[in-house]
């Protein structure tokens, strides 16, 4: 069995280290997913009002992992009106998926909040991933906050694939 050795990151401690070489990979895994994409795959979706397009996926990635960061660690209250496009098709609101964005805009929203989490993790200990965080109704290690953005933007890269699929089968002819 092949073991890829992880990035050490000198500015992290050595378990925020290697969270965010996790995070690291996925995100290398997803641009890769992504390269060959354009306006009109961006903008695909089966069905508008039940799928997020892949270009409102990638926007919700970046929204998501800044909201567990500095919302739930840090207390502070997200630009609404920068994200709101990353919560399409939620219920509770009615608010429409972005369309017509060139990939560079999706590709520096994720690199803008990456670093700015990076920057973030700077400053926490090893023992700070054990200090547990509340929202409204649930409490959370920062560990397995961590943990969680990992595993929302792998989730995220399945349904990536998947529309990237049926993009494929539509254009083909071969779905309807």
């Amino acid at each position: 069995m092949r073991t890829k050795k992880l990035k050490i990151y000198d500015e992290l401690t050595s378990r925020v280290s290697y969270y965010y070489s996790m995070l690291q990979e996925v995100r290398e895994r997803l641009l890769i997913i992504i390269d060959d994409l354009d306006e009109e795959m961006l903008d695909f979706t089966p069905d508008e009002r039940n799928f997020e397009t892949i270009g409102t996926l990638l926007f919700h990635i970046a929204a998501i992992e800044w909201s567990w960061v500095f919302e739930d660690i840090d207390g502070l209250e997200m630009d609404y009106e920068k994200f709101k496009h990353a919560f399409a098709l939620r219920s509770d609101v009615d608010i429409p998926q972005l369309k017509g964005k060139k990939k560079l805009f999706y590709l520096n929203q994720l690199k803008e909040v990456r670093e700015e989490v990076f920057i973030r993790l700077t400053k926490f200990s090893d023992e700070d991933l054990d200090k547990i965080v509340e929202s409204d109704t649930e409490k959370f290690s920062i560990e397995w906050i961590l943990f969680h953005i990992l595993e929302h933007e792998t989730m995220h890269i399945g349904q990536i694939l998947l529309l990237k699929r049926l993009y494929e089968k539509q254009s083909l002819g071969r779905f309807t």
